[in-house]
């Protein structure tokens, strides 16, 4: 087997020493430095020394459309122009696969032999190898060089971006590349990207332009220098055409922000029965859905998920970090028809999407999607017991607001008397109770409490977020009766029970009543 393989060598070393001499006999001045070198290893020559020998030969040989192909692909990819590019090597090539010899992890190639070329391209700082097809309409990057001392990007920044890129492009990291990192300094607090009607700090920000590579697709990104801010330049990227790029939401569409007792929000419209619900998430745990168009809805569902649910899904709305796609849309694809629009706030923002796109949607929105729609489920599946399940009080029916030197109010009615008293906490201390109908006055009672008594009941109600139970009514169990009912009014917040529930209210709720009783029965 050597015998063999030292002829087969010692016969294209022959071959390629006759051709070196009959170029040198054409052009003896020009070309003997060619000769002299050629023939100055020859015991040394392989077969890559044979491709490098054709590369020399054909260099000049490369197709148009493919050179054409291969410049536009690094102009857009690395944001140079096409002046500063120049093809610096170019070699015939055939391919083993479909994949032009570069597979991305989990990539199934077509097991064919696709002729082709290996292309350098350089804009005189860097090099980059392109793997294409015959006609240049399939390309590849398969290594890039840089001259010079290269700035790193640091590894924190750099996994940050490629965490945004797998969000947006809904790929694994393993298929994404940084193609490109050039630091850069921002002249506003939004990253030169600021959205429409976005009011920016007018300050220098140090940062980068980092680009992310995938197959076919490129992510322009805007960072600062530690990649907590980061923004995608949408005008620069090319994303793939999958039916559903995203598009800005008009400002005048966006729905009002979200309460600050309300953590997500969902609002669903369109279907085969056009109505539109609103379903919100309080921070309480509950869970509320009504109909929105509808006058005098007063029976939404409503239903309770436990803090441990409650407290794990806005751990995962802060992982996800879906402020990268804030008010953005997902349409539908055309020809659609009867499909349900979703609109979904938190904190970070709005989105819109629909039941016909939500399994292209990016990464990171799909998690998000199916944790509310599991935790909403479990939520509908084990409903809250009737007897604390709470009702919104009609309007008609809500007492006047305080006035502005009283704290707290408790209207009491009902039970075995039948008699209507009113309580209020002035913030002087003065604690005053008083039937109404009484017109002579007879049962008005006052007592006095101290400062401090006043203010540590104003904090309960504040640590309590009492105000979170806004006109909310806890209706008595059905078949229940001679029960007294219980409005309590703070600021402009009125929330009812009765004697009945009130075991069964809040924790939140159930530690304001408790100490509003403990005041009361005190002093009474």
């Amino acid at each position: 087997m050597k015998t063999i393989l030292k002829i087969y060598l010692t016969t294209n070393q022959a071959r390629i020493f006759t051709v070196l001499i009959l170029t040198g006999f054409l052009s003896i001045g020009s070309n003997f430095t060619l000769i002299k070198n050629a023939t100055a290893t020859p015991a040394n020559l392989m077969a890559e020394s044979t491709n490098e020998f054709i590369k020399e030969m054909t260099t000049n040989n490369l197709p148009r459309r493919v050179e054409a192909a291969v410049l536009r692909d690094a102009s857009k990819r690395w944001q140079i122009s096409i002046e500063d590019l120049q093809i610096v090597e170019s070699t015939p090539r055939t391919w083993n696969n479909g994949c032009l010899g570069i597979s991305q992890p989990g990539e199934i190639c077509t097991q064919a032999l696709v002729p082709g070329w290996k292309v350098v391209v350089s804009d005189g700082k860097q090099k980059w190898v392109y793997h294409t097809n015959s006609n240049g309409r399939l390309l590849r990057i398969a290594s890039t060089h840089s001259k010079g001392k290269k700035v790193k990007l640091p590894s924190s920044l750099e996994n940050a971006v490629l965490q945004a890129a797998s969000r947006r492009l809904n790929l694994p990291i393993s298929q994404l590349t940084i193609v490109q990192a050039k630091q850069r300094t921002w002249n506003n607090g939004c990253l030169n990207l600021a959205r429409p009607d976005e009011g920016c700090t007018q300050a220098i920000v140090n940062g980068w332009k980092v680009v992310v590579g995938a197959v076919d697709q490129t992510l322009v990104y805007h960072t600062d220098a530690s990649g907590s801010a980061l923004r995608l330049n949408e005008k620069k990227s090319e994303i793939a055409d999958n039916g559903i790029t995203p598009v800005m939401i008009p400002t005048s569409e966006l729905p009002p922000a979200l309460n600050k007792n309300v953590i997500f929000r969902q609002i669903s419209s369109g279907g085969l029965f056009p109505r539109t619900y609103e379903t919100v998430l309080l921070n309480d745990g509950r869970i509320i859905r009504y109909e929105k168009g509808k006058e005098n809805d007063l029976e939404p569902q409503v239903w309770q998920v436990s803090p441990q649910q409650l407290k794990e899904f806005q751990k995962l709305l802060e992982k996800q970090k879906l402020s990268e796609l804030r008010n953005l849309s997902y349409p539908a694809t055309q020809g659609s028809a009867d499909y349900i629009t979703y609109t979904i706030t938190t904190s970070d923002g709005t989105i819109q999407y629909n039941d016909v796109s939500r399994n292209n949607l990016p990464e990171n929105l799909q998690t998000v999607v199916k944790a509310w729609n599991d935790i909403r489920n479990i939520a509908i599946a084990n409903p809250i017991p009737d007897e604390i399940k709470p009702l919104p009080i009609p309007v008609s029916e809500l007492p006047p607001q305080l006035d502005r030197n009283v704290v707290f109010r408790q209207i009491s009615s009902g039970g075995f008397i039948g008699k209507t008293y009113e309580t209020i906490l002035l913030n002087d201390g003065r604690l005053m109770q008083y039937r109404i109908g009484d017109a002579n006055d007879s049962e008005r009672r006052v007592w006095r409490i101290s400062q401090q008594k006043v203010r540590e009941f104003q904090q309960v109600l504040k640590d309590h977020r009492f105000n979170e139970f806004e006109n909310l009514s806890y209706p008595a169990t059905n078949g229940s009766a001679d029960y007294i009912t219980y409005t309590v009014t703070s600021d402009d917040t009125t929330v009812r029970y009765n004697d009945i529930s009130q075991n069964n209210l809040p924790k939140n709720l159930q530690a304001v009543v408790k100490a509003w009783n403990q005041i009361r029965k005190s002093y009474q």
